[in-house]
């Protein structure tokens, strides 16, 4: 149950005596559900369904608290104050590969440890006049387990009569299994209050419409972003207030990174390069064909074009542009007997299809992209 002092789940237990108190009130104290008893196993059954539900609402109601959640649930609570679960690196380094002079190893290959862990070969690799070549390779699975001594990767699994022999000069290194739901519980909790507050104070800028404080904690670069850096990611807002804002908030020491430089002065007149990161636009053309009613208005046109300019506006980061919510936005414009929608990215080739928008690009659009006919 549910109140004041949080939930509590009902056990198979307390379900089954709540089933048989219930069956007592309706049928009478006499009425027979031992164990053996037709109606005692029905209840019996009926209980542990019902233990299952009340085992999915608890985890329901957990995924709601740090200290509680796991998994994908867990995952959702980090964005709140700037973080996200560190994910799973391949590993990566170099081979030397003795064999045919001018042969040539195609990028692709796969080689192996005697432990099985195999790795893929990134480039072509092309054996000098020694009889020696050098390609990098990645491990095939993400996670620590790719991080292998040197003189490990010694066998071809594309056996050639060119490839005498395979090995690592030096062990390869990057591989970082996915981080645990107790490692991500530890440092959400560790993040200090300057951490949220650095994306609320980013949040507050004018004209900000969405950020996220992306961050490398590790000794090395992960994800693009250099070691014990932060990278911020805001849509909207002026470049200065954004870097301004930043810069308030950041810890010291700490590298602000991203494509759009700001250079901040500070009290003593010393110059900071703020980094962070803006959306990548897609622009969206729509040709709207209608075929007017008698209750069409003598601006209908210009009314459709507005009603979808404010639906693609208002689209945020990684919104898709979906085309029935586009004819939903338009049913505002009264006398239209039918109406047919198509859109284009490069205003040339149009189709009845939605558009798909990466996660880090938004929508971009001007009352000359919308046409109606």
């Amino acid at each position: 149950m549910l109140d004041k002092n949080g939930f509590k789940r009902k056990t198979y237990q307390d379900l089954k005596e709540d089933l048989e108190a219930k069956f007592r009130e309706n049928f009478g104290n006499d009425v027979n559900i031992s164990t053996r008893s037709p109606l005692g196993i029905l209840l019996m059954i009926f209980a542990w369904f019902l233990s299952l539900l009340w085992e999915v609402a608890e985890r329901v109601y957990n995924s709601a608290f740090v200290s509680k959640a796991t998994g994908v649930q867990l995952d959702r609570l980090g964005p709140y104050i700037g973080l996200t679960r560190n994910p799973a690196f391949r590993s990566y380094g170099e081979i030397q590969i003795q064999g045919t002079p001018g042969h040539v190893v195609e990028a692709g290959d796969q080689f192996r440890t005697s432990k099985g862990v195999v790795f893929d070969l990134t480039d072509n690799v092309e054996i000098n006049s020694s009889g020696l070549g050098i390609g990098s390779v990645e491990c095939t699975i993400a996670g620590k387990i790719g991080n292998v001594d040197a003189h490990e990767i010694i066998i071809a699994m594309n056996p050639s009569e060119h490839i005498e022999s395979v090995t690592n000069l030096a062990a390869t290194e990057g591989g970082e299994d996915e981080e645990t739901d107790s490692d991500f519980r530890r440092r959400y909790f560790a993040a200090n209050s300057q951490g949220a507050s650095l994306l609320d104070q980013v949040l507050e800028v004018p004209g900000v419409r969405y950020a996220l404080i992306n961050e490398n904690p590790t000794a090395m670069e992960q994800n693009g972003i250099p070691p014990h850096a932060i990278s911020p990611f805001v849509f909207g807002g002026a470049d200065e207030d954004v870097a301004a804002a930043i810069f308030s908030k950041k810890s010291g020491g700490i590298q602000s990174f991203g494509s759009t430089i700001v250079d901040v002065t500070d009290s003593q007149g010393i110059i900071h390069r703020i980094g962070f990161s803006r959306p990548y636009f897609i622009d969206v053309y729509v040709q709207i064909n209608i075929m007017p009613g008698a209750k069409f208005p003598a601006n209908g046109r210009l009314l459709l074009q507005q009603e979808v300019i404010n639906y693609l506006s208002n689209l945020s980061i990684g919104d898709d542009v979906i085309l029935s919510k586009i004819i939903r936005s338009t049913s505002v414009v009264e006398g239209i007997d039918d109406i047919s929608i198509t859109l284009s990215t490069n205003g040339q080739d149009y189709s009845p299809q939605n558009i798909d928008i990466p996660i880090d690009s938004v929508v971009r659009t001007s009352i000359e992209k919308v046409v109606v006919l």
